[in-house]
């Protein structure tokens, strides 16, 4: 099924509208389609192991120059071994050998060539170049670190009541995937926009083409759960969430029971059950009922309450990370005592440590959940190889490292 769609001009929220139903009836349908031997029971599944030590590690409580890290944005492996860091506090790429040997560092903060004023993407391009989006700026680094190009380029046109959220996902062919959500408050024209009559409106994921400025509707989802218009907030969040492969997107409402895997350009290659079951919230995890929280500003310091909205059942899933071999990576939602935001579980910058570690499964093409493995306390798994994961690690001191751990199978 081809649910590609170019949108070169006008991004309105009437043509959203027209283009949900359409879409969301694939999602409706996709629980039809499940495979039963997606939910196959624990006893069936193979029990995959990372080593007990990991085979690099850089940064950590190493302090030397070149070795201290912090607010990681990224990490990836190259083909010949070498691993580049995107280090968020010094917005450089630093680039070490295969043992975790500091080589030298890309970029850096300013204006200039090959610098940055945040992070606003990374990933990894075919034949071992690196790209790196900041402030509608694309810049591509050679395989040996080395600026090789820098292009602007305009964000699409968006309806008075539609916002892009969030980072731009880099894909490995250069585009970029983008998520267009409702938007509420005043718009760019200072008109109000009205809150959404649901909890969840549509979000559209779109790949877009810096080059020729094209749009092509992905999908459409369940935006993240959100509350509008009072000081509320969901404790245990249902989100939108994404797994980015070499030639695929795996794109996922973390409260239903489907994960799609997409193509590049826009065509749906399969429907996919997620592995767990969602497990209820018991009652130690329902007892913090408000929270207060200080903001300062014009000299002042304000004090909000935020209130707590519990759900019966945690969301099923976490996370999504694609693998070689067609294969995706689903993390099941840990059993947290404390409300969190939901970005703490999917954006490594603020990655929430959790002390009991991750649970993944694995999910083959074919909708089959083949494997488990657990990822170590404090990790957040940032890609998966064939013989190695690779991520960031926090320790009880939020100390931060890269790490690759040998995946047994």
């Amino acid at each position: 099924m081809n649910m590609r769609r170019n949108v070169t001009r006008d991004l309105s929220t009437d043509r959203l509208a027209l283009i949900t139903p359409a879409l969301l009836a694939v999602l409706l349908g996709a629980s039809a389609c499940r495979d039963d031997a997606g939910s196959a029971s624990p006893d069936t599944i193979e029990s995959w192991s990372l080593s007990e030590e990991p085979t690099v590690v850089i940064g950590g409580t190493d302090e030397r120059e070149g070795y201290l890290l912090h607010r990681i944005f990224g990490a990836t492996r190259l083909g010949d071994g070498r691993i580049v860091v995107a280090n968020g506090s010094s917005l450089e790429l630093k680039y070490y050998d295969p043992g975790g040997r500091h080589l030298f560092n890309s970029g850096g903060q300013g204006e200039g060539p090959g610098e940055f004023r945040s992070f606003g993407g990374f990933t990894r391009l075919p034949g071992d170049s690196v790209l790196v989006e900041s402030w509608s700026k694309l810049t591509r680094f050679g395989p040996d670190g080395r600026q090789v190009s820098t292009s602007e380029y305009e964000l699409p046109p968006r309806g008075r009541c539609t916002s892009i959220e969030g980072g731009h996902r880099l894909l490995p062919d250069g585009s970029i995937l983008l998520v267009i959500s409702v938007f509420v408050g005043l718009s760019a024209d200072h008109e109000e926009c009205p809150a959404p009559s649901e909890p969840r409106p549509p979000a559209t994921i779109a790949r877009f083409d810096p080059a020729t400025g094209l749009l092509d509707t992905i999908a459409v989802l369940p935006d993240a759960e959100k509350v509008y218009g009072i000081e509320s907030q969901y404790a245990y969040a249902k989100n939108l969430v994404h797994g980015i492969g070499r030639d695929r997107v795996y794109l996922g409402d973390t409260g239903s029971d489907t994960i799609l895997a997409m193509g590049l350009g826009g065509d749906t290659l399969a429907i996919l059950p997620v592995p767990f079951e969602a497990a209820m919230v018991p009652a130690d995890a329902r007892e913090k009922a408000f929270e207060d929280r200080e903001w300062t500003g014009g000299g002042q310091t304000i004090t909000e309450r935020t209130t707590f909205i519990y759900p019966d059942n945690y969301p099923r899933y976490a996370r999504l990370v694609a693998a070689p071999g067609e294969r995706v990576w689903v993390m099941a939602y840990p059993s947290l005592t404390d409300p969190v935001m939901r970005w703490v579980l999917v954006n490594p910058q603020y990655s929430l440590r959790l002390d009991e570690g991750a649970l993944w499964r694995v999910v083959n093409s074919d909708g089959r959940a083949i494997a488990e493995v657990r990822t170590p306390p404090g990790f957040f798994l940032l890609e998966v190889g064939d013989d190695h994961v690779l991520g960031l690690h926090k320790d009880e001191l939020e100390r931060e490292s890269v790490q690759v751990h040998r995946l047994i199978r």
